[in-house]
């Protein structure tokens, strides 16, 4: 897949994105959605599924929404909230400790460039990315598990990880590009092409899936 051949397919995934039931599309979550929160759901999420992670970060923010609140918490009673995510004790260390950075170097403000944020202990360039583009508003490309997935699918990456991924993303993408772009196949990944189960059959663009076009001629043969 070219670069011609990406546009075409974002845009029409973005034509049929509002018949999906995908988490990555919910506006009702069960919080406050902030930068903070948006941050400690990032690190909930790894190697968790989406679902599980939802409902944990609406356990945990029910009882603190923000740094100052949180690190009133014990870990115990963030291990609790947070259960059962992959990882939850660690995570809920990570929790507190980053909540402690920011209230003492940001005065429990998020900051919003990759530098300062790649200076927390705990948020990668793969979470960073992710915080930039969903808490704020910025055209970064963040790269996860799904659009990894999605893009080597089309042939348009030819990478063997999403760290590899990313950094060919951010030179190869226009700011227009990028914009939106995690969401979207997040979105798109987790409804029609799960890494298991993949919904080929109602797919809006299996043409320009070279894993399709192998079931399909599978099934011919």
């Amino acid at each position: 897949m070219n670069d011609i051949k990406l546009k075409e397919a974002i845009e029409i995934l973005r034509r049929h994105a509002g018949n999906w039931n995908a988490p990555a599309l919910k506006s009702d979550y069960g919080y406050r959605r902030t930068p903070y929160t948006v941050t400690i759901s990032v690190i909930l999420s790894f190697r968790t599924k989406d679902e599980v992670t939802q409902s944990a970060g609406e356990r945990l923010f029910a009882l603190a929404d923000t740094p100052e609140k949180m690190v009133m918490l014990s870990k115990e009673e963030i291990e609790k909230a947070i259960y059962p995510v992959g990882f939850y004790r660690k995570k809920a260390q990570t929790i507190l400790d980053i909540s402690r950075y920011l209230l003492e170097h940001y005065d429990g403000r998020v900051p919003d460039t990759e530098a300062q944020l790649l200076k927390i202990k705990g948020i990668g360039p793969k979470a960073a990315a992710i915080i930039l583009e969903r808490a704020f508003g910025q055209a970064v490309v963040a790269v996860d598990t799904h659009v990894h997935r999605i893009l080597n699918l089309w042939d348009y990456l030819q990478t063997p990880t999403p760290e590899a991924s990313y950094e060919v993303l951010k030179t190869r993408l226009t700011d227009k590009e990028k914009a939106g772009l995690n969401r979207l196949l997040v979105a798109f990944g987790q409804s029609v092409c799960r890494p298991r189960a993949p919904r080929c059959e109602i797919c809006p663009v299996s043409h320009l899936c070279h894993n399709s076009q192998n079931q399909t001629e599978g099934n011919m043969s």
